[in-house]
């Protein structure tokens, strides 16, 4: 399959599938017609480039994707590590999220204490007046 249908059946660019193929992602083979090169997928690209657009979404980086893609196309990526990576990224993600959750209270905390300093400075010049 060319790259312009895998990239129309998975909803991507063809500049994607060409760049999860430079990662090492997405798998071809070259292929020659004539004078020119063409990179052949299988019907499995679509499914993988699927896959690594909702591995994206959900946090993973495509440089941690690296060695899961390469455990999924050779069919070694059983339910117990799909379990495992599944588990460690929710762990990152919660820790994640207790960092923003932080910050998020120390923002509030600060706005509301320059609210307060702004309101005591605007009584103090009417009450000076």
């Amino acid at each position: 399959m060319l790259i312009g249908e895998v990239a129309r059946r998975a909803g991507v660019s063809r500049d994607t599938v060409r760049f999860y193929t430079r990662l090492g992602l997405v798998p071809c083979k070259s292929r020659q017609a004539g004078s020119r090169h063409y990179a052949d997928y299988d019907d499995g690209a679509v499914e993988l480039v699927e896959g690594i657009k909702v591995a994206q979404s959900i946090g993973f980086t495509l440089t941690e994707l690296g060695p899961i893609a390469a455990a999924y196309v050779a069919g070694s990526l059983d339910d117990g590590q799909q379990r495992e990576l599944l588990a460690a990224k929710l762990e990152q993600l919660e820790d994640k999220q207790r960092r923003l959750a932080e910050m998020t209270d120390f923002l509030r905390a600060k706005l509301e204490q320059l609210c307060l300093t702004a309101v005591d400075t605007a009584a103090a010049g009417r009450s000076g007046t």
